[in-house]
């Protein structure tokens, strides 16, 4: 059956030839509450297939509802959830919690024979860690095992749900206790995992790592700001995500089908969190601003200097915010590409960015005449706080020399600027830099 199991994967990650899935998880209807998102599912389906998803998870009874609409050589892979559990009813979020309980249950529903019946390309299994060792070993260990071996027999992906839950689980120990889960899937036989995100690259990376099959990130709690979506599945695709298996955030969302080709731009285009919620690539961008937007927050000012590691205080910024003539209003001040400063410059020190197209500024050719600083119209320009010194090759063409401080100049976040992305009422916004060409100007 390793043809078959191969076959199967394939379908659902490598739709692209990329090795990488944008899933959404539609299978709260017989778990959670009667929500608009479950009894609506039929036309959420068919929005983010129209958005191009690469395999949707369902409940047995939905699978065989909708099958139809997963037929054909284009048709998204099926996932089909094998088991119940009972966990949303024990008081956790996302539930009216009408018939609460008080145990953990987690039972078996079909078999891997039944869901290749189905139409299935692989199925979800959930594993336990952290609750009690009964749940996590009958209900969690045991079980997964029995759906590997019957998995291998109809050459069917098995993709376990490792979750930490329980008494045991903690904020101080919830990446311990995911990455262990993580594992202990692996060691069970699982050919990918469906895990939520650790909080941080950096953790979520050591998880992937020591998965070594493919990981699918779970989207967790719905958000009212749809980027935070696209920005936990971007951070997991830098960790090393394959993809990613949302559920509430997409099927709850007021536009699935958009929601779908943003994710997709980011799994299959190489697009940035920024792209995908244009819906195109810009070669260029430069800042725009909204001044009757702006609430004086500074927002924009803190994300400068924090994305700079400027140290303390924002008189390093490369944006300011100044009070408008009336109270309550508020002048956006940064670097509009205006090129008077790098016309000005005697040394041509300062120039365009071959890859962002912001000025940039060759520290070894500056000799502090302060000149850009003076004509800057903005007044965006600053003097650093600490020198450099540039070592040269002792000739007269390449003397060592010190200089005492050199301009601070934007530079536009090497193309996705945080000021814009942070600011919370659109004051600050980017805009394509058309008809423009670094090396031409």
């Amino acid at each position: 059956m390793k043809a078959g199991l191969q076959a199967r994967m394939d379908r659902l990650f490598n739709r692209h030839g990329d090795g990488r899935a944008v899933c959404v998880a539609a299978d709260h209807g017989y778990m959670s509450d009667v929500t608009p998102n479950v009894v609506k599912l039929r036309s959420i389906t068919e929005a983010v297939i129209r958005g191009g998803v690469d395999g949707i998870l369902l409940s047995p009874g939905q699978a065989m509802r909708l099958a139809p609409l997963f037929q054909g050589r284009d048709g998204p892979a099926l996932i089909v959830r094998a088991d119940w559990m009972n966990m949303p009813r024990l008081g956790t979020s996302n539930v009216a919690n009408a018939v609460p309980q008080r145990l953990l249950l987690n039972e078996k529903m079909i078999t891997a024979e039944q869901a290749v019946a189905l139409g299935a390309s692989a199925i979800t299994i959930y594993l336990f860690v952290g609750y009690t060792d009964e749940i996590e070993a009958v209900g969690g260990v045991e079980k997964c095992a029995r759906f590997v071996n019957e998995c291998r027999r109809v050459g069917l992906p098995c993709i376990i749900e490792p979750i930490a839950y329980g008494r045991q689980v903690t904020g101080a120990n919830i990446v311990e206790l995911l990455t262990l889960g993580a594992r202990e899937a692996v060691e069970i036989g699982a050919d990918a995992l469906k895990i939520p995100y650790t909080g941080d690259v950096d953790t979520f990376r050591h998880l992937v790592e020591v998965a070594e099959v493919p990981v699918l990130v779970l989207g967790g709690a719905r958000s009212d700001n749809e980027r935070d979506a696209l920005e936990l599945y971007a951070e997991a695709q830098e960790a090393g995500a394959a993809g990613c298996l949302m559920g509430r955030n997409v099927t709850k969302s007021p536009d699935p089908q958009r929601l779908i080709e943003q994710l997709c731009g980011i799994a299959h285009k190489g697009w940035t969190v920024d792209e995908a919620l244009r819906g195109e690539r810009w070669d260029y961008v430069k800042l725009k601003a909204h001044p009757a937007k702006c609430t004086g927050c500074n927002l924009c000012v803190v994300a400068c200097v924090g994305s700079h590691d400027s140290g303390y205080g924002t008189h390093l910024a490369r944006l300011r915010i100044d009070p408008g003539r009336d109270a309550g209003q508020f002048k956006v001040m940064f670097c509009t590409l205006c090129k008077k400063c790098i016309d000005v410059c005697p040394t041509q020190a300062l120039r365009w960015h071959p890859q962002s197209g912001a000025v940039e500024l060759l520290v070894e050719r500056c000799d502090n005449c302060g000149k850009c600083v003076e004509i800057c119209p903005t007044q965006v320009i600053v003097h650093s706080d600490e020198g450099v010194r540039i070592v040269g090759s002792g000739t007269p063409e390449a003397p060592e020399k010190v200089l005492p401080w050199y301009p601070v100049i934007c530079d536009l976040c090497g193309g996705e600027p945080e000021c814009a992305r942070i600011c919370p009422t659109g004051a600050i916004f980017v805009e394509e830099r058309k008809a423009f060409n670094p090396l031409a100007e």
